[in-house]
């Protein structure tokens, strides 16, 4: 690991074309994924609990029951499922890998930063990949079994549906979605603590990973990772539209300033500029001034004239 800021810069500079492509495309396959994944279960019939419970409930029958309607697509559409799963694969593969890239960058320029987090970015990379691909191939192969059997039954297609190897690789992949999720959130902390993202970019990455944990927060396409993950990519490469943050020139963390110190540094401009406040201020020259009006000379007051009982009291007096 690189303890300087010009060995950091020398490392970063050696692996750019690597992390940038495997954060591009990480973004391009997690939103495929999400597209193909909407287009292959668009068709797949669904099965409503209420009819689930009744056929259970109800006495044993020989016919096929409402599940088997699913194993038949399953077994219909094992090729695209199977192409599917391999499509996903990549996406968490390459997610793991710009991931790995990413606490790299933020290890050498924050080195409390505990080893953890990269193993939750390559065990939950790991558990989401192959989970899906045996997830797959555990259907492909039951639904072909169950369509080849004499005897179709309603228990039968739930046993297919149920087998302990889809159950735990459904398990696997919910713990391998948890860790990544979490590995969002922390590295893009993280990273934006160092500098290395911006605030926007940090937030952005936090709501990705908690929309990866729940996606029922998002949309039904992966978007907010998606575009991450490409907008990493562009970091990576340094083709930033507004200009590389500062960590990614100098090698060293540099922390982004808190709202206090936004607050502190403008009252001390102000109380500066109110320093030189015995200079006149300065005008804007675009600005037309305005004419002053012309002075106007105060009206003259009339004469007041005495009243005629004053003079009969003054030729009294005399």
């Amino acid at each position: 690991m690189a303890t300087t800021g010009d060995e950091t810069l020398a490392d970063e500079r050696g692996r750019r074309i690597q992390a940038g492509g495997a954060a591009i495309a990480a973004g391009v396959l997690t939103i495929g994924g999400g597209v193909l994944t909407q287009v292959v279960y668009s068709s797949l019939p669904d099965v409503h609990l209420i009819g689930v419970l009744r056929e259970q409930l109800g006495p044993p029958s020989s016919r096929p029951g409402l599940k088997a309607h699913q194993v038949f697509w399953y077994h219909d559409h094992a090729a695209a499922l199977i192409l599917l799963s391999v499509v996903l694969a990549l996406a968490a593969a390459t997610i793991g890998l710009a991931l790995s890239q990413l606490y790299r960058s933020v290890k050498a320029r924050r080195p409390e930063l505990k080893p953890a987090v990269v193993y939750a970015v390559v065990a939950g990379a790991v558990l989401v990949a192959v989970s899906g691909l045996v997830r797959a191939v555990a259907q492909a192969t039951g639904s072909a079994s169950y369509a080849g059997a004499a005897h179709q039954t309603a228990a039968a297609a739930r046993d297919v549906l149920q087998s302990p190897t889809i159950v735990a690789a459904a398990l696997m992949q919910q713990l391998g979605v948890f860790a990544l999720g979490i590995a969002f959130v922390l590295i893009a902390l993280n990273a934006m603590r160092v500098g290395l993202l911006t605030r926007f970019m940090g937030v952005l990455g936090i709501i990705a990973g908690v929309v990866f944990i729940v996606p029922q927060l998002g949309s039904s396409l992966p978007i907010v990772q998606a575009f991450w993950l490409c907008a990493l990519g562009v970091l990576f490469l340094h083709r930033w539209p507004a200009g590389m943050p500062p960590a990614w020139v100098t090698g060293e963390a540099q922390p982004w300033p808190t709202q206090q110190q936004l607050r502190e540094s403008r009252l001390e401009s102000r109380a500066a500029a109110g320093e030189g406040g015995d200079e006149a201020p300065r005008r804007n020259p675009m600005r037309r001034a305005r004419p002053e009006p012309p002075e106007t000379p105060a009206p003259e007051l009339p004469e007041r004239r005495p009243h005629p009982s004053s003079k009969k009291k003054k030729r009294k007096r005399r």
